[in-house]
């Protein structure tokens, strides 16, 4: 029996984000995973960008006995257009479709979508064995936990499926994506998570509803095996950890990054998380064990705002969260939202004054929008303020709660310009003062002195790096980066060397010294 696993954004545009058309979902990869782990025959496909025919050949060329789509609210209308294609092709099939809008949305899918068969609602790693397993032995469908399904003219939600609570137990996302189509190998293992579920109960966001409102996490031990097992396998060097909230267990957080440092693990990352969870302490241990980079949920600077965002956080909690990773030497990044409903001229001059207080070193602006699984979207129903098909009429991905929030969102976004705190020679020295060595904090000096010409103190940084941990690949990197730029090839291809050596598949690395 073939399974396939696969995923569309619909047709790739030339200035389409990569989020959506170059990666696929994290928990499709972890369904993959689990399925070759047990001996199923999975392949999994990123069909992005592929034309129909370029589609039926791989879908003649595995011929599945089962089609399992993942389904989001940007990718639905494309996503039943495979559905149909599949079962045309293979009329005796099973075709599936999984994931956030999906799990929301099923009974209404299936009600108007006869390609359908069943949707895997939520969590679908224990699901999608039970009904390989059930469609082997030709057993009901109906046992089954965590399905929605047609009987007979009737549509049945099964019992719900208790979540998963070792997840320490799944195999890593990662582990087969070199056997799959479509998959970009040096950004899709990039993105990793260490949690599922979110305390939280932001009126916009639907992951608790599908997750859970408890964090579930794996244990520091594992998450450390699978950094250095995308190091060593894939040759990664840099991660971007996608948990919602990465420091929702303090201690957690710290005996990972104790982890990361006594195994040398010798990477960089970023995480993101929420402003009341962070700590000066705590981002002094990610940035010592590589973070670079955390990125803080914001919304807005407005306390109605945030009120009717459901967000629960006050002005004051996200500048003193702000101010302590500005004093922990990371690069700010800060998520926003504009175009929310029955918002006025002083919430918008709330939010770029907090802007102006916090100075982000990157800001990211987002329209608010309407996905089912969340209160927001329920209130709208409730108060007839949306259609109950809004969905299926409507062909844009996202569905704006404002008409003109995108262009709410790019002002917002300009309104951040030139705000970025300027990293200074003062700020670096006091950062050496407080933690000592820290390749972090290397590479930032460095960075501060190539975007001055002063390549000499660049070098000095980098070197820094070689000189306190020899076994650290970055340091080597970007030695070998430095020299390239300045047409030094023979020390580049020294530098480029000792990077293969510490991590024979590092991709860039290789293509450099085959040049």
């Amino acid at each position: 029996m073939t399974i396939l696993l696969a995923y569309s954004s619909g047709t790739k545009l030339p200035d389409a984000s990569t989020t959506f058309t170059d990666l696929l979902p994290i928990g499709l990869c972890s369904l993959h995973a689990v399925l070759r782990s047990a001996g199923i025959r999975s392949h999994l496909a990123n069909l992005s960008g592929m034309d129909e025919t370029q589609i039926i050949e791989l879908f003649r060329r595995l011929s599945p006995d089962i089609f399992g789509f993942s389904q989001w609210t940007h990718n639905r209308h494309i996503t039943l257009q495979l559905s149909r294609l599949a079962k045309q092709l293979y009329p005796q099939s099973l075709v599936i479709a999984g994931g956030g809008h999906a799990t929301h949305q099923a009974e209404s899918l299936l009600a108007a979508h006869p390609e359908l068969d069943l949707i895997v609602a939520g969590e679908g790693e224990t699901t999608l064995i039970d009904l390989i397993e059930a469609r082997k032995s030709q057993r009901p469908f109906t046992d089954i936990p965590g399905l929605v399904l047609r009987q007979g003219q009737e549509l049945i939600r099964t019992p719900a499926r208790s979540r998963i609570k070792e997840l320490d137990s799944l195999p890593y996302p990662s582990r087969y994506l070199h056997e799959a189509t479509g998959v970009d190998l040096e950004l899709q293992p990039q993105f990793i998570s260490t949690s599922r579920g979110c305390p939280s109960a932001c009126s916009f966001c639907a992951s608790p509803s599908f997750w859970g409102r408890s964090v579930r996490t794996r244990s520091p031990a594992s998450v450390v095996d699978e950094f250095l097992f995308l190091k060593n396998q894939l040759g990664m060097l840099y991660l971007s950890l996608r948990d919602d909230t990465f420091t929702a267990d303090r201690r957690r957080t710290i005996e990972l990054c104790r982890l990361l440092l006594e195994r040398k693990a010798g990477m960089f990352w970023n995480c993101q998380t929420r402003v009341e969870t962070v700590d000066e302490e705590v981002l002094s241990w990610m940035k010592r064990a590589g973070c670079e980079c955390v990125q803080l949920g914001v919304e807005s600077g407005s306390p109605r705002i945030l009120q009717q965002l459901g967000k629960r956080i006050t002005p004051d909690q996200v500048k003193a969260a702000c101010d302590a990773v500005h004093r922990a030497g990371l690069q700010l990044s800060v998520y926003l939202i504009a175009g929310v409903p029955g918002e006025t001229d002083q919430d918008r001059q709330a939010t770029q004054l907090l802007l102006q207080q916090i100075r982000p070193h990157d800001l990211q602006v987002a329209p608010l929008a309407y996905y089912p699984g969340t209160s927001l979207f329920s209130d709208a129903l409730r108060h007839h303020t949306v259609d109950p098909d809004l969905f299926v009429h409507e062909r844009h991905d996202a569905l704006l709660a404002l008409p003109d929030g995108n262009q709410r969102a790019a002002r917002l976004l300009r309104s951040g310009d030139g705000l970025a705190p300027r990293l200074t020679m003062h700020a670096i020295k006091q950062q050496k003062a407080r933690l000592g060595y820290c390749a972090v904090t290397c590479l930032q000096a460095g960075d501060y002195h190539l975007q001055r010409g002063d390549w000499q103190r660049a070098e000095q940084e980098y070197r820094e790096i070689t000189k306190h941990d020899p076994e650290h690949p970055w340091g080597w990197l970007l030695l070998a980066e430095l020299y390239d730029q300045l047409g030094q090839r023979q020390q580049a291809r020294s530098c480029y060397r000792k990077v293969v050596r510490l991590v024979p598949h590092h991709r860039q690395s290789l293509r450099a010294l085959a040049e």
